[in-house]
This record gives structure tokens, sequence and C-alpha cells, in this order.
């Protein structure tokens, strides 16, 4: 069973989050870690996985790429991070494995953009998805829910305290290695509760 080692941190309705921040080498094995977050997905009932990708913007030939850099896999119980070698390795092969499995749903806000980059970069094409604020302008008759972003999506929709997050976004420059997996932490519990409570 992988050891998800890194810090834990307390939510604001006091359940916790244990993380694990990863830079893949060639010698990191990430499969426990990826079969860990499926065992969490299913041991709560609920396969889906909230997701946020980042890119590095690379030119090639005079042509701007784009890189999937990294990759945030969060469950209602943990957090994973994962940093991307620049190259391709093949234990990347476990990663790109687990996006395109059938027992995987993504959940997301505007997330659309991300599976397209996905596929014409990565050649990654996503089974199952949700974009959150889609569901969520359904469900609340307000269209304009759909385009917010995951921290305004998760005020709408739970009106809970956020005082922490804008705490270490608001000094993001000089935030530390463990801030930074505590608000994707956060982030990840905000969009795991929108996708819930509207599934109620």
């Amino acid at each position: 069973m992988a050891n998800f080692d890194g810090p834990g941190f307390s939510m604001v309705d006091k359940s916790w989050i244990q993380t694990k921040a990863i830079d893949i080498e060639p010698s990191t094995d990430i499969s426990p870690y990826l079969s860990r977050i499926l065992e969490d997905c299913v041991w709560n009932g609920n396969r889906a996985i909230v997701f946020d990708v980042y890119w590095d913007v690379e030119s090639v030939n005079t042509k701007s790429e784009r890189r999937l850099s990294s990759v945030k896999l969060s469950t209602k119980n943990l957090c994973l991070f994962l940093r991307l070698p620049n190259q391709f390795t093949d234990n990347l092969k476990d990663l790109y494995r687990f996006f395109a499995s059938k027992f995987v749903t993504f959940v997301g806000v505007q997330i659309e953009e991300d599976l397209v980059l996905l596929k014409e970069n990565h050649g990654i094409v996503i089974r199952s998805y949700l974009e959150i604020g889609k569901l969520a302008a359904v469900a609340r008759g307000t269209p304009i829910v759909e385009f917010l972003g995951a921290r305004e999506l998760a005020h709408k929709i739970l009106s809970c305290d956020m005082s922490r997050l804008d705490s270490i976004q608001s000094k993001w420059d000089e935030a530390g290695a463990d801030d930074r997996l505590e608000a994707a932490a956060i982030e990840g519990w905000l969009i795991y509760n929108v996708y819930d409570q509207l599934q109620q």
C-alpha cells in the first residue's frame, strides 16, 4: 500500500486530507499511489476523481507547444501532486493508463480545454469526465455559474470559510512547499464537496 506520508491538513468541516508530492524520475514507481487514489474512491462509493493539470509552454521550431508539467489528483481523503519530467519516461505510461481507465471519472472546473490538450499533445483520451460548472448551472438553474472558477463556484454552492486558501494565495510567491500543497488539498476538497452536494 502506497504511503501518503506528506503533510495532512484539516478542512473547515474537520475532515482530514492526507497528501503526497512526488517529483517523478525514471526510477519512480507511481503505480501504487495511483492504485491508492482509485481505492479511496471505491471505498467512499464514488469513482470520481478531482483533478487539475498544469502546462508548460515550450517553443519548438518557433511554434509554441504545451507540455504537461504537473498533475493533481484528489479524492475525499487524499491529494496526490505529481511533478512530471521534461522528457517522457516509461513510468508515465502508468499515469496515462490511469487517465484513460474506464473506472476513472475526472471532475473539475472548466476542464474541457485540458481534455483537448491531453488528447492533442499526449494522445490521452479521457473516457469519462464531468464539468462541475455545467452540472451546477443545471442543478441550480443559474447559467452564469458554469463560467466560475473553482473558488467562486465553491463559494456559491458551499458558502464555506475560504480564509485559509485566500491567505495562501495572497502570498503565493512567498508560499512554501507545504503551503502550496495545502492550497491544492483545499481546492480538491472544495470541488469534491461541490460535486457531492450537487449529486444529492
